[in-house]
């Protein structure tokens, strides 16, 4: 099934708990709900966000009955039916007005139950030594809008964050720095309840002067004790997304037990993007610069399917029964697949 309808990129796909209906958010400013099985769209909800350059981040509850938006550093959480504005939050607690740098939040999520929010982007104050704004992860209670937790300053700014299954703990990744003082971007896991630190890894133990190594993306296991997160490396003078001969993109899995990283996945020859696992999670699909999303055997390594898109993928998801998958993409489109199962 391919779903059309935003006349813009899709920047987020979520499946209902029931499996039943399918929501989408993008740069055209609206949500839509869908019935997966037809396409047809059901409902939609306009202007969610004020013009501008790019577009809302979006994240919705499980039921997909209430949505957060982050527009320009503010976030509203809103009823997805009819967008009443439950609770407002201002995400950001250093804008740093006498700086260069313009905070921003790049990423949100609800915690499995919809009770909180987490969030992670970039404040304006410097966070590592080579210059640039670092970033703050914070959880906020989604029903008052008051903050729950919030991280010490990480290096540079967080461009993802997730949770685990059971809502028990929530991660975030970085996006690194590069230039005459690089810095690799990192994981960081976080307990839910207490706000404490319990795993940080870096992407690379060490990084050469003009090299850039990037953590995009967070996805939890089901088992919430293995975390996957696609890693890509560069260096000065070579386009993102391209490889060199010392370089490489990976997806890198942490035991979040034994603190030892593998790499299940042979055969990347782009960037990676996008990380999810399936609900059993026998599987893993990635998307990337490639425009491709490829569906992996979780043990073997093994590359199940390659689904071609027309665009650059911005969103992946599994249904919750795990027997199709859903993808956004920049030309507005969103596609359904049957996906095989692992063998």
């Amino acid at each position: 099934v391919v779903l059309k309808g935003h006349t813009q990129g899709v920047s987020a796909v979520a499946w209902a708990a029931d499996g039943r209906t399918v929501a989408t958010a993008g740069d055209d400013r609206t949500i839509r709900v869908w019935d997966p099985a037809s396409g047809r769209q059901i409902t939609s909800l306009p202007e969610i966000a004020r013009e501008g350059s790019g577009g809302p981040i979006v994240d919705f509850t499980a039921d997909l009955k209430v949505v957060a938006i982050n527009d320009w550093g503010e976030i509203t959480i809103r009823t997805a039916a009819d967008g009443k504005v439950l609770v407002k939050i201002d995400p950001i607690l250093d804008r740093g007005q006498k700086s260069a740098f313009r905070p921003g939040v790049f990423a949100i999520a609800f915690s499995p139950d919809g009770k909180r929010l987490a969030t992670a982007g970039s404040v304006a104050a410097v966070g590592g030594r080579h210059g640039l704004p670092g970033s703050i992860v914070s959880v906020w209670d989604a029903e008052t809008g008051k903050i729950v937790h919030r991280s010490d300053k990480l290096s540079t700014a967080a461009s993802s964050v997730t949770w685990s299954k059971d809502g028990k703990r929530f991660a975030a990744g970085t996006n690194g720095a590069g230039g005459e003082l690089p810095e690799a971007g990192e994981l960081r896991v976080w307990d839910a309840e207490t706000g404490k630190v319990l795993h940080s890894f870096r992407a690379k133990p060490a990084v050469e002067p003009g090299e850039w190594v990037s953590v995009g993306d967070v996805a939890f296991h089901p088992d919430g004790q293995r975390v996957a997160v696609p890693v890509t490396a560069g260096s000065r003078g070579t386009p993102a997304g391209l490889l060199i001969a010392d370089k490489a993109a990976s997806v890198r899995v942490w035991d979040l037990g034994t603190g030892k990283a593998t790499q299940p996945l042979k055969g990347l020859k782009t960037s990676v993007t996008r990380v999810v696992f399936s609900p059993d999670g026998n599987r893993l699909a990635t998307a990337g610069s490639d425009k491709i999303v490829r569906v992996w055997d979780v043990e073997s390594g093994q590359d199940l399917s390659a689904l071609a898109f027309p665009d650059r993928i911005a969103a992946v998801t599994f249904s919750p029964d795990g027997k199709s998958l859903a993808a956004g993409s920049k030309d507005g489109s969103v596609r359904i697949w049957e996906v095989p199962a692992a063998r």
